[in-house]
């Protein structure tokens, strides 16, 4: 091979390379910009579903405004009950529900001294609601000892609970909040409380301030047992009305007991109610294909406060 002949070759090859690492560079430049690109978009898309978000609680607040001067009680097929179906935005598409919070048992009514109810009440009624769902009824020790700043195991009591000693000894540890649940989420953490526990308990439990009153129309058939062991499965659905129930006052609901036989006395009349005060307002927006779940739990009472806000879906 001639001189000439290898220079030309070693000059094609040094072509090729350039030509290579231009492709690389450039190829590099172009992901950058769509990366940047794409960043750029999803931080609009978050500003833009935050405004929706707040938006939708102030349409939030209207409707419960509004209801609250049709009605003085709350039930299914009120005002606030009626979802807003996907609507055109820029951008996508934005829908509602709400929900009524007070149909559940509040978690947070267990902690001591912390509610004008006795505790021991609820406490009856968590029992009464575990084993509605076919839960062992002693894990309600262990949730007081979550809830409680006592240190002692089973609630103060001699009884099946969980303190420090028992959240040190997992992997990873970590200690009991001896505080209210931020969220019903937070029972997951709880010593027993399996995710099947879990997914059967969470549909009829929430977190909200300690003190909440459990609202009659809009509990769960579940949560309705638990007012009274004699109340059953097949009684608890009759009262719940297929999800319809409108009980113009809880003694209405006492009477409907006593004429199937199930007499209850004013004891177990504290903390039972026909209306609510804290709603759940979910949105669901779509925006260039990014779906955003903004939610916020509004406090009617204390003029239309916004509580907690979260963006995850359930």
């Amino acid at each position: 091979m001639s001189r000439g002949t290898r220079q030309r070759g070693v000059a094609l090859l040094i072509a090729l390379l350039v030509v290579a690492l231009a492709t690389v560079l450039i190829a590099g430049l172009v992901d950058r910009g769509e990366l940047s690109a794409a960043r750029t978009r999803n931080a609009l898309r978050a500003e833009q579903a935050d405004a929706y978000a707040r938006g939708l609680e102030a349409f939030a607040a209207k409707v419960l405004a509004k209801d609250l001067e049709q009605n003085t009680y709350d039930a299914a097929g009120d005002l606030w009950s009626l979802p807003m179906p996907p609507t055109p935005v820029p951008g996508g598409t934005i829908g509602a529900v709400m929900r009524d919070m007070n149909g559940c048992f509040n978690l947070n009514n267990l902690r001591p001294g912390s509610v004008t109810v006795p505790q021991t009440l609820w406490v009856e009624r968590f029992r009464r609601l575990l084993t509605a769902l076919q839960i062992d009824p002693s894990l309600t020790e262990v949730v007081v000892d979550w809830l409680d700043d006592d240190g002692e195991p089973g609630g103060g009591t001699q009884g099946n609970g969980a303190e420090d000693s028992a959240y040190a000894a997992l992997e990873p540890p970590y200690r009991a909040a001896n505080r209210v649940f931020a969220h019903v989420t937070e029972l997951r953490l709880v010593q027993g409380v399996t995710p099947a526990i879990y997914a059967k308990l969470a549909p009829h439990v929430c977190a909200l301030p300690a003190g909440s009153l459990l609202n009659i129309n809009t509990a769960t058939p579940a949560v309705l047992r638990s007012i009274n062991e004699r109340i059953t499965d097949e009684v608890a659905k009759r009262l719940w009305n297929e999800g319809q129930a409108r009980w113009m006052s809880v003694d209405q609901l006492f009477d409907e007991l006593a004429k199937q036989n199930i007499f209850l006395d004013p004891g177990a009349r504290p903390g039972l109610d026909i209306k609510s005060r804290y709603f759940l307002a979910r949105g669901t927006l779509v925006l260039d294909g990014l779906t955003f779940y903004p939610t916020s739990l509004v406090d009617r009472d204390a003029g239309m406060r916004v509580l907690q806000r979260s963006r995850g879906s359930d």
